[in-house]
């Protein structure tokens, strides 16, 4: 009976060990997305600010040279660079840094609104939502998809 006690006791102890080490991984993970959207946000203010400056391919050139850097880090294609620039042209407008809450959604959730989306007002709805119930990525393409809608109508008027 006391093995069975022990038995119990260390399963208990090993999930509760198991929910530690996934919640550490959650807070990594979004650490470490807010770090990359902050570097996105850099990116995209130099390239845009350099832009109009020099040559119209310095973006080809700057996928170029970042990918010969740093070969072992995804993000730095041309497609890419194209949506970090346009991405920090949409949220520049209004805003200094990169918000906080847009910093909490992952990359590929951003560049979906930003192609979606035609002006910031009505995506703070959508922003707060999905920061504060992790929705599904079905739900939020979703929202995403009657947002630009309603956007689009509101433009015809």
């Amino acid at each position: 009976m006391s093995h069975l006690k022990s038995n119990n006791e260390f399963f208990e102890w090993i999930n509760a060990l198991k929910r530690t080490i996934k919640s550490a991984r959650q807070k990594l993970a979004a650490t470490l997305n807010t770090q990359v959207l902050e570097l996105y946000w850099e990116i995209g203010k130099e390239i845009s600010s350099k832009q109009n400056t020099w040559v119209l391919n310095i973006i080809e050139n700057v996928a170029k040279e970042l990918n010969s850097e740093f070969p072992d880090m995804k993000g730095f294609s041309r497609r890419n660079l194209y949506a970090i620039r346009q991405w920090y042209l949409f949220y520049n407008s209004k805003y200094e840094f990169v918000p906080r809450t847009v910093a909490q959604i992952p990359w590929g959730h951003n560049r979906l609104i930003i192609s979606k989306i035609k002006f910031i007002l009505p995506f703070f709805f959508l922003d707060e939502k999905e920061s504060k119930n992790q929705g599904s990525e079905f739900l939020f393409c979703s929202q995403i998809s009657v947002l630009h809608i309603f956007t689009t109508r509101c433009e015809q008027f």
